[in-house]
């Protein structure tokens, strides 16, 4: 063993510990213990090497992808980043590193972690859900977040990566071609209402006036009298749900007095009825909305006070309605009825309002919680007031 070989080691660890895995040791002729080392030095090396250009590709892909990634402990710390977070979310890596991932998380969205946790639990690799990043300035952005659950060499598990995809744009596409819809919708009934309210409306008040001009007629016939009788209730009862198609086609109290005359209208026609006691308050001089936004509100509390009749043990219900803030319009809907299984609306065939509900709330950028419980059911909206009229 030579002085010479133990300095042949000396200059390969130092290579290695500066990151040149490029050096290899010379061998000499003796192959003593010595030289042993030396070559699995050099095969240290060529592994290290390997695994450094894996890594330098990784890295690049990494960090040439568009969408955020980020990677995170059990806990939820992030522990790397790549650039698109600087882009996109305009924090330095060295602001996010470290950091739990709940810090750039909107409120509504603070559940997300223990959301992933309990989707990846087992066997399962992947989840995907939506859910708001806040950036440095504020400002929300709508991700598609897609989970999945890492592992080290051994298989174990030791963090989650998430990829997420900025659809903000695209959700705010979604929402302009879901209020044009609605808008469409919206005029389509209102001609469909003045149509039939023009044309069928005066046609069986006119009707009536006929068969009530029979009456003048001096007839002792006891069947004409009772036919003539019951055409008058039918051509009533006719008109009577004419009107009340029109009513909810397009309301006139609606059109005219705003959302708060017409959803007053509603309780009190509820209230009218001694089954069910309803209150509804409101802030004191509330604006008015555009037109498509108040028969959106109008219709969700429609379609609220419909499900409680047909679905509810319910004997009362509470209708607020505020204008919250300097940006935000709420709605409030509680009833104290028996309460159902919110997750059966998830399935098919059962869910027609409240995707009608959805829709229309996603429509106008919208935001919503629904609870229900043996207690009642609770459905608060809230829409964003740039969509007030000035």
């Amino acid at each position: 063993m030579s002085q010479k070989q133990f300095d042949e080691i000396s200059r390969l660890l130092l290579a290695y510990s500066a990151g040149d895995y490029t050096l290899k040791g010379t061998v000499s002729d003796e192959v003593n213990e010595l030289d042993m080392i030396i070559s699995g030095i050099n095969m240290l090396g060529e592994e290290l090497e390997s695994t450094n250009v894996s890594r330098d590709f990784f890295l690049s892909i990494f960090n040439t992808v568009t969408d955020l990634v980020f990677v995170i402990n059990k806990n939820g710390i992030i522990l790397d980043a790549n650039d698109a977070v600087t882009t996109l979310l305009g924090y330095e890596k060295e602001e996010v590193i470290k950091k739990h991932f709940e810090s750039f998380l909107a409120a509504s969205s603070l559940s997300l972690i223990d959301d992933i946790k309990s989707n990846l639990k087992g066997e399962k690799e992947t989840h995907v859900v939506e859910a708001n990043l806040v950036n440095k300035k504020g400002n929300e952005i709508i991700g598609l977040f897609t989970n999945t659950k890492l592992h080290d060499r051994f298989d174990n598990f030791n963090g989650y990566l998430l990829a997420v995809k900025d659809i903000t744009r695209q959700k705010k596409n979604e929402s302009l071609i879901l209020q044009a819809i609605i808008s469409t919708q919206q005029a389509e009934q209102r001609r469909v209402a003045d149509d039939l309210h023009d044309s069928l409306g005066q046609e069986l008040s006119m009707a009536k006036l006929m068969v009530t001009n029979l009456s003048r007629f001096n007839n002792d016939n006891k069947d004409f009298m009772d036919l003539l009788e019951t055409c008058q209730e039918i051509v009533d009862n006719a008109i009577e749900h004419l009107r009340e198609i029109c009513f909810d086609l397009m309301p006139n109290v609606l059109i005219r007095g705003g959302l708060p005359s017409a959803i007053s209208d509603l309780v009190n026609k509820l209230n009218n009825q001694k089954k069910i006691k309803a209150e509804f308050a409101l802030t004191d001089n509330f604006p008015r909305m555009i037109s498509d936004l108040e028969i959106v509100v109008y219709r969700i509390v429609q379609e609220f006070i419909n499900n409680m009749i047909k679905h509810s043990t319910a004997t009362k219900l509470f209708v607020n309605l505020y204008e919250q803030n300097d940006q935000t319009i709420r709605i409030e809907l509680k009833e104290n009825g028996q309460g159902f299984d919110i997750k059966k609306l998830e399935q098919l065939k059962e869910n027609r309002g409240y995707s009608n509900i959805k829709s229309n709330i996603n429509a106008f950028d919208g935001k919503y919680t629904l609870e229900s419980s043996a207690n009642g059911t609770e459905l608060i909206i809230e829409f964003p007031k740039t969509y007030i009229d000035e």
